[in-house]
């Protein structure tokens, strides 16, 4: 391996500190966990292979939450709708407008996406 393959690959250190840049809540706790300064990160931030790199495993993390969450939406659903059951007044309502609020910003972003589909399929007429 040359050195200007070496330039266009992570360092074993950046490997190993990203993990933890990822998992902590602030960038300084991030550091602290991965051992380096802060001075070193933003420095290894302007490296666009490592800045790509954080940026991959923080979306595999957000994925993988997502999927999590998938995984439980009926579940979850159930849980919200059964509490509308219950003889506590003052729940029972928190739990409507929660459905209600929920219900309506589901039929806000399909509106949305159908407008958007919409304005693409225009624009794209205009094109050919």
């Amino acid at each position: 391996m040359t050195k200007s393959d070496k330039k266009h690959e992570l360092s074993e250190r950046q490997k190993k500190a990203i993990p933890f840049l990822v998992q902590s809540s602030t960038v300084e706790e991030g550091c602290k966990a991965a051992k380096i300064s802060r001075e070193t990160y933003y420095q290894w931030l302007s490296d666009p292979l490592f800045k790509d790199e954080l940026k991959r495993q923080r979306d595999q993390v957000i994925e993988d939450a997502l999927n999590i969450m998938k995984a439980n939406i009926t579940k979850a659903v159930n849980a919200l709708v059964g509490l509308l059951n219950t003889n506590n007044d003052n729940l029972k309502r928190y739990v409507a407008n929660d459905v209600l609020g929920h219900v309506l910003k589901a039929k806000e972003i399909e509106d949305l996406d159908a407008r958007i589909t919409e304005l693409e399929r225009l624009i794209k007429e205009k094109k050919l």
